[in-house]
């Protein structure tokens, strides 16, 4: 069995607004940083073999006092990043509806649009599963952590459910990834262990909620 504990970043600057932040490198916010401390505290007791992130700070931030606690490197991976939105970057849902809006009602109605300039989801699942194949692979008998975003996550639990690729992954059968929530994924298989795993959060309600349908994430 080779585990891997997929954890989304922690809250960060631009969520609150439901911005589509993709690859921008945003910081955490304060909210962010809590959880990232929340998080630590809840795997400390873990004996973590790696940690690998996202390069986006707000990934590499969260998991930046798990792996002082634990004397870990943080490994840095691109592959791991949020999906490029291209020129959907930084804007909000209505302002993107506003200006594209064939291309919007094709993407809340369930398709797998490719962003203007960026990429699909499609793309995004083809890079993240390599990422975590190839972690699982140099980790054969060990537990490695990995940090990404909100929509590699969602795609990592798809493919460890068996869900095919295709179609807006925000309009599937899971929902939304919490900021710091944790899924864990046997990797031979794959096998999804657990899913959206907040239970670290439970004495602070407040960070463990914040998004409200499929038009409201930082993907």
């Amino acid at each position: 069995m080779a585990l891997v504990l997929v954890v989304r970043h922690g809250h960060a600057a631009g969520n609150a607004e439901h911005r589509f932040i993709g690859q921008s490198d945003v910081p955490l916010d304060e909210k962010g940083h809590a959880q990232a401390q929340a998080l630590c505290d809840r795997l400390a007791g873990h004996a973590l073999s790696r940690i690998v992130s996202s390069d986006l700070r707000r990934a590499v931030d969260t998991v930046t006092p798990l792996a002082a606690r634990l004397g870990l490197p943080i490994e840095v991976d691109p592959r791991l990043r949020e999906i490029n939105n291209g020129e959907w970057t930084g804007l909000l849902p209505e302002e993107i509806a506003n200006r594209w809006p064939e291309l919007w009602n094709d993407y809340i109605t369930g398709a797998d649009v490719e962003r203007p300039g960026g990429e699909t989801w499609g793309l995004v699942r083809e890079r993240v599963v390599a990422a975590v194949t190839d972690i699982a692979t140099a980790n054969a008998v060990a537990v490695a952590l990995v940090c990404t975003h909100g929509g590699p996550a969602l795609n990592l639990a798809r493919w460890a459910l068996g869900i095919p690729p295709g179609g807006n992954v925000f309009r599937g059968p899971l929902g939304a990834v919490m900021n710091a929530a944790i899924t864990t994924i046997d990797t031979d298989g794959p096998r999804l262990l657990s899913f959206n795993d907040a239970g670290h959060l439970q004495e602070l309600p407040e960070l463990r909620y914040g998004y409200e349908g499929v038009a409201k994430n930082d993907r």
